[in-house]
């Protein structure tokens, strides 16, 4: 049909990959290879490595255990960014292959009904991108309000330098641009770091739902669209070769489950650790510093990293759940297809097929822990049962 050559699921990608290519991860096509590897070191020396460094030093040069909280808060946050992004870097030759096995899935769009699904599913994916740039868009503009409307001389973030910006008006400038810089870099990074595994769970539930519709399809009448009982030899061997494409298709969906389960499983659970850190950290400055420290800012700070990061264990957590559900879903639909008046063949093929359905998709974070609503449902848990605890000590 026509509209295949009209859709490209990679597309849903098109502005992680832009991103990565920015920061030095993936090299451009036509781009010299010495260049760009310089260009790599040096952003990532200067970005990835150097800015976080400043983090973790000022930890140590906290004063009470207000600055503690507030350094920590941001030093977890930045630390996990950038584990993220090392992830994509490790996992860049997983990413390349899931290319191909996208396009190999295009070109099994059969009906109107599946390319609507799957380019509803670039939208979204394309549209997490654009909501995670918006959210990083208005933090770093917060932080840049934060400084202009500051009594005193300050820094988008707390952090160590070495120079006595305080004082010293050229240092000040210095440290200030190098943050500012580099805090550009890292959000953009944590752009594509933290949209890059809710698009890739969206476009894989995609494929799902589609190979679903297709298994449904088979042995069902294209005049009434119900299940005709009694079949020709001709309808039989034309649903038998229908049933193997889709027996393809399924065994390309479990190598693109494997292959996004590799590359999410780390970043998940980094994820998982870091809310989870932050949480209680928040919840320690809250409880205990609130009602003490008229820095306003600083408190808002600490609540705007709390949502940020509970609200990005929630999405993944959601599509997670979601493309779980859409797995249990297309098993019921290897059940329920006309499988009734086929041959013998259709038969033994559907009951190897059914064998390998026996375990359903399911995102693990670090291989154990799930990714799905109920793992961050026990994960708020916590969070409240910590943030209880603390307050009765208070």
């Amino acid at each position: 049909m026509e509209y295949r050559a009209h859709l490209e699921t990679n597309t849903a990608f098109r502005y992680h990959w832009l991103v990565w290519q920015l920061t030095g991860i993936i090299q451009p096509r036509y781009f010299s290879t010495s260049l760009y590897r310089l260009y790599t070191v040096l952003v990532n020396i200067l970005v990835t490595f150097l800015f976080p460094l400043t983090f973790v030093i000022n930890v140590f040069f906290s004063k009470n255990l207000q600055q503690l909280c507030e350094n920590l808060i941001i030093t977890l946050c930045d630390i996990t960014a950038n584990l993220k992004f090392l992830n994509v870097f490790l996992v860049r030759k997983e990413l390349q292959q899931i290319k191909i096995i996208l396009e190999c899935l295009d070109k099994r769009l059969n009906t109107e009904e599946e390319y609507r699904q799957l380019k509803r599913a670039i939208r979204t994916a394309q549209l997490s991108f654009c909501i995670f740039l918006v959210i990083s868009t208005t933090g770093t503009t917060l932080s840049l309000f934060m400084v202009l409307y500051s009594e005193e001389r300050s820094l988008l973030f707390p952090a160590w330098y070495g120079l006595d910006w305080q004082k010293n008006d050229l240092a000040y400038a210095v440290c200030f641009t190098y943050q500012l810089v580099a805090l550009v870099v890292q959000a953009i990074q944590n752009v594509a770091n933290d949209s890059y595994p809710p698009a890739y769970l969206i476009i894989l539930t995609s494929h799902m739902r589609n190979l679903e519709l297709r298994v449904r399809s088979v042995g069902l009448s294209p005049a009434n669209n119900k299940e005709n009982m009694f079949l020709s030899e001709k309808e039989q061997q034309l649903d038998f070769k229908k049933f193997n494409d889709c027996i393809e298709d399924f065994i390309q969906i479990n190598r693109l489950y494997d292959l996004i389960q590799k590359i999410l499983s780390k970043a998940c659970l980094a994820q998982f650790i870091c809310t989870a850190l932050v949480q209680c950290v928040v919840g320690l400055h809250i409880l205990y510093l609130l009602d003490e420290s008229d820095d306003y800012g600083a408190q808002i700070l600490s609540f705007i990293f709390f949502l940020a990061v509970t609200m990005e264990v929630f999405i993944i957590c959601y599509f997670g759940h979601y493309m779980s559900a859409q797995s249990l879903a297309l098993i019921d639909a290897f059940y329920e297809c006309g499988w009734i008046p086929q041959t013998l063949a259709f038969r033994r093929n559907l009951i190897i097929t059914l064998m390998r359905t026996q375990r359903y998709a399911i995102l693990y974070a670090g291989s154990y822990i799930p990714v799905d609503l109920p793992t961050f449902l026990l994960l708020m848990k916590y969070a409240y049962s910590t943030f209880t605890l603390l307050l009765r000590f208070k």
